[in-house]
């Protein structure tokens, strides 16, 4: 299993290194041991970011299982582009564990599936509920 740390931060003028740590520490924890790193930095608006597009990749080709990161934001800050990653994990069979919001969808967390599958529903009818 291929386990991937995700970090962002928006400027040069902040660190990676507290979410990097907590998330070294929580993936120890779990015990997984051969834990990658991949790092943005840039404004999570942007849906190309050179990290993010790396990570991906890695997803669609099989090589990642597990991706790891602090907070959902540090993925995508629009409701829409989380719900495009979140299906592409689902169909990919990738877990996304974010254990500072209690997110873990691996198979042995129904409740998380659950969340993200909410997330997904919201992103995708909330475009008809806001020309009301």
């Amino acid at each position: 299993m291929k386990t991937i740390i995700y970090t962002r931060v928006s400027t040069d003028h902040q660190s990676h290194e507290s979410q990097r740590e907590s998330l070294l520490q929580y993936c120890q924890q779990r015990g997984w041991g051969s834990v990658e790193e991949i790092t943005d930095t840039i404004s999570g608006s942007k849906f190309t970011r050179t990290g993010l597009d790396r990570l991906m990749a890695g997803v669609r080709s099989g090589k990642i299982k597990v991706i790891v990161c602090f907070k959902l934001d540090r993925l995508g800050r629009s409701l829409a582009h989380l719900a495009q990653m979140i299906s592409e994990l689902k169909a990919h069979q990738v877990a996304l564990v974010v254990p500072s919001q209690g997110i873990d969808t691996s198979n042995s967390n129904p409740a998380a599936q659950l969340q993200l599958n909410i997330l997904s529903w919201l992103s995708l009818n909330g475009k008809s509920s806001r020309s009301v």
